[in-house]
């Protein structure tokens, strides 16, 4: 999974917003953090739409994910293929069934790499990663838009949009923008909050025959 899926999908854990009147700039800030620090687990479904602008693909993925606090993750990829990414706080695997092959590296370098993931596992404040360019409404009044850029410059993460439902307060669209222009829209059902999710979930073993991979040491 490459590294600007990856970090669409770790974006989504923590952009919550608890409901209440369309708020000012100034307050959306505070208020997703209190709401991702109440935010222990998350799980539901997710369908992944990329378009790689330049060459005018688009690519769809489909499936389900486990998020837990700190640095937690469980992506399980469902189709055009089954792929599966698995973080256990420590170390980060990818594994393709197909190509039975798995790729390993330390979880804290990949989450560091960019103050967006910063944040959504726990490791930083969105104020610290983001500015607040806009908070909108839509036509009917029940979901708020909220545009973020990084404060730092982060070529995978231009600009982001999320989408907040007004009656759930969960994000159930997210639009990531990378220097290029290429986009990723993931939307989001079935979320549950809180759900029990055993620390077993997030460890994974490559299964007989597969070909392991670990990235030189620097």
């Amino acid at each position: 999974m490459p590294m600007r899926t990856l970090c669409a999908l770790l974006l989504a854990v923590g952009l919550l917003l608890s409901a209440a009147a369309p708020p000012a700039a100034t307050d959306v800030v505070g208020r997703i953090e209190a709401r991702y620090r109440a935010l222990s687990t998350l799980q539901g479904r997710y369908l992944q739409t990329a378009t790689l602008q330049a060459a005018g693909q688009t690519e769809r993925a489909a499936g389900r994910f486990f998020l837990k606090r700190p640095a937690m993750m469980r992506w399980e990829q469902e189709s055009p293929e089954p792929r599966l990414l698995v973080a256990d706080g420590t170390t980060l695997w990818s594994y393709s069934p197909l190509d039975r092959q798995a790729v390993t590296q330390p979880v804290g370098p990949t989450l560091q790499a960019s103050p967006s993931l910063h944040f959504l596992t726990g490791m930083a404040t969105l104020g610290t990663a983001f500015t607040v360019a806009s908070v909108l409404e839509d036509a009917a009044g029940d979901a708020l838009f909220v545009s973020l850029t990084p404060k730092t410059p982060d070529p995978a993460v231009y600009r982001l949009i999320v989408r907040v439902r007004r009656q759930t307060a969960l994000v159930d669209r997210l639009t990531l923008v990378d220097a290029y222009e290429n986009t990723t829209v993931l939307e989001f059902s079935d979320l549950r909050e809180n759900p029990r999710l055993p620390d077993s979930l997030f460890t994974f073993r490559p299964p007989p025959g597969t070909d392991v991979i670990r990235p030189p040491s620097p």
